[in-house]
């Protein structure tokens, strides 16, 4: 039984890693170019809770690569949330792998 609960503990452990969150906020910029290859860089007009240690860049909240399906879409999510100015849940993956010093998007749902 204490197998199973250790087993349990170290599946669910992972999980359970705080990545940032800002809830009820709108997008403020949104920033891509040459400069940046496919990287798409967005900021939020409050601060995230839980900021990862990797996390060091003060001006940009979140990064994402714009060139996948997936990231063609949440582009789009993006970029009509930016214009609309719609009210937005985004959260990050606890991980800046895709450019350093800024934390990677997990999710954005627009409200």
């Amino acid at each position: 039984m204490k197998k199973i609960h250790l087993l349990l503990l170290a599946y669910l452990l992972p999980s359970l890693t705080l990545a940032s969150e800002a809830n009820l906020t709108k997008i403020k910029q949104v920033l891509s170019g040459p400069e940046f290859g496919k990287q798409v860089l967005i900021t939020v007009d409050t601060n995230p809770s839980n900021l990862p240690e990797c996390h060091t860049n003060q001006w940009y909240n979140y990064v994402f690569d714009g060139t996948t399906p997936e990231g063609q879409m949440t582009l789009s999510l993006v970029l009509t949330a930016y214009a609309a100015q719609k009210t937005v849940l985004v959260a990050g993956t606890n991980s800046c792998t895709i450019r350093g010093g800024i934390e990677n998007l997990k999710y954005i749902i627009a409200k």
